[in-house]
């Protein structure tokens, strides 16, 4: 009997587990809280932010990337030197960014998600809440990494292009800081590059700041900004014509 009991139990957790596998991880402790306000070092703030294994693999890739939108430390990828440093420390500090940007299907849950993104209501196709500044500048840092452009299909890299310069125009539009636009046009940027485009070919001084903008998200050159949708914009009209 004891046998039979322990079976159902271990029946009925695995059923709850596939019931929930859509369902982000609720973090238990979240800045705001009581218990948050207790952590006084950047370890421990790290250590309850870590997800079980066992549930980390069962999280669906959307499910995960909801997950890594509602980390509870997601302002200090944007409290480093650099974006790409931030986004790289936390790579290894957070379990659930590592997970998620090895899973196979990631590069079709990105575009659709950022494709579901309403910019000027803030808000996405399936997500209750609206999203913050940071949760889409996260969004737009992750999809920009190298590992992960690379291995959009060629017509996929074409969309994602033109959703991107649709993006940066309306925070344009919005009048939004250059900061706030910094992670669009990072994004413009490396999907050019990987399509061997470099917009200041031709100007030295110009292409110094250019590459340390493409390399590390840092920019000083503001009308780097401009350029990139100026570019982006012809290019794709370019191959519309031909």
């Amino acid at each position: 009997m004891k046998k039979l009991l322990l079976l159902f139990g271990c029946f009925i957790s695995v059923l709850s587990t596939a019931q929930e596998i859509d369902k982000p991880y609720d973090f238990p402790v979240k800045p705001g809280t009581e218990q948050w306000a207790k952590l006084t070092t950047s370890k421990q703030m790290d250590e309850v932010c870590v997800i079980q294994d066992e549930v980390l693999s069962a999280l669906s890739t959307k499910a995960l990337l909801i997950t890594c939108l509602n980390y509870p430390r997601i302002i200090d990828f944007f409290a480093a030197d650099n974006l790409q440093v931030g986004f790289d420390f936390y790579s290894r500090h957070f379990n659930g960014l590592a997970e998620l940007i090895n899973r196979p299907d990631l590069n079709k849950v990105l575009l659709q998600a950022y494709f579901d993104i309403d910019l000027p209501k803030n808000k996405m196709k399936g997500y209750d809440y609206k999203l913050t500044y940071m949760q889409i500048a996260f969004l737009e840092l992750l999809i920009s990494q190298e590992g992960i452009i690379e291995q959009f299909k060629e017509t996929e890299k074409l969309e994602l292009l033109s959703e991107t310069v649709k993006k940066l125009e309306q925070r344009v539009l919005r009048g939004e800081s250059f900061y706030r636009q910094t992670t669009s046009a990072l994004l413009l940027s490396r999907i050019l590059s990987s399509e061997n485009i470099n917009i200041y070919l031709y100007d030295i001084d110009k292409n110094d700041l250019y590459m340390l903008f493409n390399s590390y998200g840092i920019i000083i050159d503001t009308s780097i900004i401009d350029k990139l949708l100026t570019t982006s914009k012809d290019y794709l009209i370019n191959l519309e014509t031909n």
